[in-house]
C-alpha cells in the first residue's frame, strides 16, 4: 500500500516547519515510500493541483488539514480516489466523526493498519460535494471568524469569539420552507438549518447527534429558538448531544428562505441565495482508516 500525504500549509496555527517535522515522522510510520507534498504551495489553486497530481501516484491520498481542506479535496479529485485524513486544522469536526485519536502519530498508525470504508456525501445544488452544510447562522460565524483570523486570532478563541459575536448581535431570522423527501413544513423565524452526514461540529460539539456517516440519509436540524435555548443547545452539544430544534432525516432536502441567506459547506463559505437543494450520495466517499 503506497500512501501520499498532501498537507495544507495554511491549516491550523502551527508553522509550516513544525507541520513538516510532524508529518515527516508520520510518513516514517506509514512506510518509507510515503510521499509528502503540498507544504510549499502558495495558493489554493496550486494546492489542489498538487493534490490531484499526487492522487494519481498513490493508493491512498491522506489529506492533512482542516475540514475545509478535506472538502476542497473531495471536490477536486476523482470520485474513485481513496482518501484518508490527518487533522491539522482548528475545529476538525471530521476527526470526531471518524473517531480519530488526537496525536498525528497515532492517526498514522491507524491509517497504516486501516481498512476501506464507504461513507456517504451530500451533493449541494447538483454541483458541490460536502459532508456538512447549513443555511443561516454558521455562515455569519464563519465571516466573523475569518475577520478575526486576519487580525491574528486563531484556533478555538477565534471560533468562540465569532460565535458569541453572532449571538450578541441581532440574530438574522427568516422563514424557511423545508422539504424532506415528500414532506414539506415551514419553520418561522429560523436562525439556521443544518444538513449533515456527521453528528459533530468543530471542537467536539455534537450538534446533530443522530447523524450517521454511512446510513444513506441526510440529517436535518432546523432551529428557530431564542437566545436562551441557543446557548443551552450549545452547552448540551458538549455533553450528551443537542436535542433542541426540529430533527428530520431523508434522502433529499430542499430549503427555501424568505430573505437571501448565506450557506456554508464543511466550514467554507458557500454561496448566498434563497433556495438550496441537497441530496445524499450513498457510499460516494472511499475512506481508508
Amino acid at each position: 500500500m503506497k500512501f501520499g500525504i498532501v498537507a495544507n500549509p495554511k491549516s491550523g496555527a502551527t508553522s509550516v516547519a513544525r507541520k513538516e517535522e510532524t508529518l515527516r515522522k508520520a510518513s516514517q510510520i506509514l512506510g518509507g515510500n510515503t510521499v509528502l507534498a503540498g507544504l510549499d504551495t502558495t495558493s489554493r489553486e496550486e494546492f489542489l493541483l498538487c493534490a490531484k497530481d499526487l492522487a494519481e501516484k498513490v493508493d491512498v491520498l491522506i489529506v492533512a488539514g482542516g475540514d475545509g481542506t478535506f472538502s476542497d479535496i473531495i471536490n477536486a479529485v476523482r470520485s474513485e480516489v481513496t482518501l484518508s485524513y490527518m487533522p491539522l486544522g482548528s475545529g476538525c469536526a471530521l476527526r470526531y466523526a471518524l473517531d480519530l485519536p488526537p496525536q498525528v502519530s497515532r492517526v498514522a498508525r491507524q491509517i497504516r493498519d486501516g481498512r476501506l470504508h464507504a461513507l456517504d456525501l451530500i451533493l449541494c445544488d447538483e454541483s458541490t460535494k460536502a459532508f456538512m452544510a447549513s443555511v443561516g447562522l454558521e455562515a455569519d460565524i464563519l465571516h466573523r471568524r475569518e475577520t478575526l483570523q486576519a487580525g491574528g486570532v486563531r484556533g478555538p478563541h477565534a471560533y468562540a469569539m465569532a460565535t458569541f459575536g453572532s449571538f450578541l448581535a441581532d440574530l438574522e431570522r427568516t422563514d424557511m420552507t423545508i422539504s424532506v423527501d415528500d414532506r414539506t413544513f415551514v419553520v418561522p423565524g429560523a436562525v439556521t438549518a443544518i444538513v449533515t452526514k456527521i453528528a459533530y461540529y468543530g471542537y467536539k460539539m455534537k450538534i446533530v447527534p443522530d447523524a450517521v456517516f454511512d446510513d444513506g440519509h441526510l440529517h436535518l436540524l432546523a432551529i428557530n429558538s431564542g437566545w436562551g435555548e441557543l446557548v443551552q443547545s450549545l452547552a448540551t452539544s458538549f455533553l450528551d448531544g443537542n436535542r433542541f430544534g426540529r430533527h428530520e432525516k431523508g434522502r433529499r432536502i430542499r430549503i427555501a428562505v424568505a430573505q437571501p441567506r448565506h450557506a456554508q459547506t464543511d466550514g467554507n463559505l458557500y454561496r448566498q441565495g434563497t433556495t438550496f437543494d441537497f441530496r445524499v450520495l450513498p457510499g460516494a466517499l472511499k475512506m481508508w482508516y
